[in-house]
């Protein structure tokens, strides 16, 4: 499907939208995460590859934000941007500071970050993958091993339905297993900034369904949760927000049913779906 196929209002749909308001009508809290003009190239001279150009994303406490878009469209090269994980262009600021500022401890104090890869090549415990997640508050090259620390962990382990394996070596452990070990990791860490490369990738559906359902809630309670996500259904009903990349860029951001609409879904995606509402009341689509 060639670029002028465009799906009707993707042109028109803005990269900065109003401010948000609250239930009483002031204006919402101030952004956690604000990136904007984010570039990412490889190569050099002629043979320079651009996987990101001018890629924005702005999220607050209380959104569960999901980045979708397909194949190679550059989300996991943007929230490894976000997350620190790469070098490149742009403006990338965390709870109001300026990510360039933060050394490496504090930036792990705000944000954890959820890999694809969940290969661990140690005979770790579940439980001390999870403890990993408490490196930023350890005192110099020794493990955080406090009370608070233990709470935290144990924590994750439940929130994350990791206790019945918790002490078996990961290697021994499926790949869904392993999954939520390293989601159990992410969530020790007890950071106000959650962003999650597929955080559902090997779940069955009721653990699928269990992390999201978990994710709206720490969301909730006040965390900015953004997650790279490829189920639209699943992002239509769990995400506030959703943000449509495509080619190295975000191009439509808003509300799950207003950006998932068939224009959108057939420039991005190039398939001619047919959304609806299904018989619980919730978006949904087919390919005919």
């Amino acid at each position: 499907m060639s670029d002028d196929r465009r799906g009707p209002g993707l042109e028109a749909v803005p990269f900065h939208r109003p401010e948000p308001e609250d239930a009483s009508g002031r204006p919402a809290a101030p952004a956690l995460l604000d990136a904007r003009g984010v570039g990412f190239s490889v190569g050099r001279g002629a043979d320079v590859l651009r996987i990101l150009h001018d890629a924005r994303l702005t999220a607050r406490g209380h959104e569960f934000v999901g980045v979708l878009g397909p194949n190679g469209s550059g989300k996991t090269t943007f929230l490894k941007r976000i997350a620190g994980l790469l070098p490149g262009e742009g403006e990338i600021r965390l709870d109001g500071r300026d990510a360039r500022s933060l050394s490496v401890r504090e930036r792990s104090r705000l944000v954890a970050f959820l890999h694809q890869d969940t290969q661990v090549p140690f005979s770790f415990t579940g439980r001390e993958v999870v403890s990993m997640g408490r490196h930023p508050f350890a005192n110099g090259l020794s493990a955080a091993e406090g009370e608070a620390d233990r709470k935290a962990v144990q924590r994750a382990i439940q929130d994350a339905g990791c206790d019945e394996f918790a002490d078996k070596p990961v290697t021994a452990l499926s790949a869904g297993e392993r999954q939520r070990v390293m989601l159990a990791r992410v969530l020790a860490q007890d950071t106000p900034i959650l962003l999650l490369d597929e955080p559902t990738a090997n779940l069955d559906v009721l653990h699928a369904e269990e992390t999201f359902e978990l994710l709206r809630r720490l969301a909730s309670r006040g965390r900015c949760v953004v997650a790279v996500l490829h189920d639209l259904r699943a992002a239509a009903k769990h995400c506030t927000r959703v943000s449509l990349m495509h080619r190295g860029t975000i191009v439509a951001d808003g509300d799950p049913e207003d950006v998932l609409h068939e224009g959108h879904v057939a420039f991005v995606y190039g398939v001619a779906a047919r959304t609806f509402r299904n018989p619980a009341g919730e978006w949904d689509y087919y390919l005919p």
